[in-house]
Order: C-alpha cells, then structure tokens, then sequence
C-alpha cells in the first residue's frame, strides 16, 4: 500500500515537472521572436559577437532547463532577458579576471556603411559607459522596453530604472558633447 501511495506520488511529481517544461512548438514561437533582439542586446552590451552567441545560446538553455511557472510570452521574454543580464555579468567577471584582451571590438564592425565613422565613434562612447548603464540605454532605447520590463530583465525595482536611466542618458550626453566640440574645431 505504502508503495503504491509512493509510485502516485512519483507519477504526480513527473507530471508536475513535465507541465513546467516548455513543449517544443512554445519553445519555438519564442525563439523565433526573441532570438535577434536579444542577440543584439548581448553583442551591444558586451561589445563581441562571438562571447554574446554563447550568452544567447546559455541564456536558452537555462530556460529549457528551469522555465517559469508562467506562459505568457511578455513574461518569457523578460526572463529570458534576466537570465541573459546575469550571464552578461558573469562574462564580466571572468572578462575582469582575463583582461589582456583589450581591443577586440575594432574587427567586429566591418560594413560599407557610409558613416563608419560616426558608428566608430558611438560605439566608443557607449563603451565608455559603465556596463549596466549599457544595459539600461540599449533595453530602453533599442528594444524599446519600458521602466517595468527593464526593471524585470535586470533585477531592479521600477523607481531605480528611471533613476539610473535618467544616469546613464546624462553621462552619454556628457560623452558626445566633448567629442562634438572637437569635430567643430576640426572642420
């Protein structure tokens, strides 16, 4: 009897763990929406192709690994977005203990694009803010989240998102205005 009361148990547990599992097609109509947004959010803020499609690719599988209770693709995206800010971080740490390799960035931007230049030039500015000021301007202004999605992709309350976003935007302005005033003088 007590075996049977067990095996009930077991099978309760199996069907419990097989509902938190994503199915294949969910999986898939996520990934289909979210892998180039966060893609590009992850080469932005870490600055290299190759170290973000491992963050990407890790940030997916820790989500087929423990899904949320949760199947609402507004609340899959931000933690997909979470998981891949705390991956972002441990590249960081690992980047901090490494750090000979300085200037990987420059091979990364090859293009015919016209204006090289000034993409040479905003990328060095944005490298020049701190890493979760990247993280704040690129989810607000490139993916378009607001104030409560960023806050939920980075662990933040809402109130701090505005308040270190409002940081990051003058510290970016502070950036470009010295370089402005040096292009005039060149001309």
């Amino acid at each position: 009897m007590a075996a049977d009361k067990l095996l009930g148990a077991n099978e309760a547990a199996a069907r419990d763990a097989s509902a938190e599992t994503l199915d294949e097609r969910t999986f898939q109509i996520l990934y289909s929406r979210t892998v180039s947004p966060l893609r590009a959010y992850v080469v932005r803020v870490i600055g290299s192709a190759t170290p973000a499609d491992d963050v990407v690719q890790d940030a997916y599988l820790r989500l087929l690994r423990r899904p949320p209770a949760t199947r609402d693709p507004d609340e899959l995206r931000a933690f997909l977005f979470r998981i891949a800010s705390n991956l972002i971080h441990d590249y960081w740490r690992r980047q901090r203990r490494e750090r000979d390799a300085s200037d990987r960035h420059a091979g990364n931007l090859e293009t015919t694009d016209p204006d090289i230049a000034l993409r040479l030039d905003m990328v060095r500015l944005f490298e020049q803010l701190r890493p979760r000021q990247r993280q704040l301007m690129w989810l607000a202004y490139v993916e378009g989240a607001d104030h409560r999605e960023i806050a939920a992709a980075l662990g933040l309350r809402e109130r701090s998102v505005r308040v270190l976003l409002h940081r990051a935007r003058r510290k970016l302005a502070a950036l470009i205005k010295p370089s402005h005033a040096r292009e005039k003088n060149d001309d």
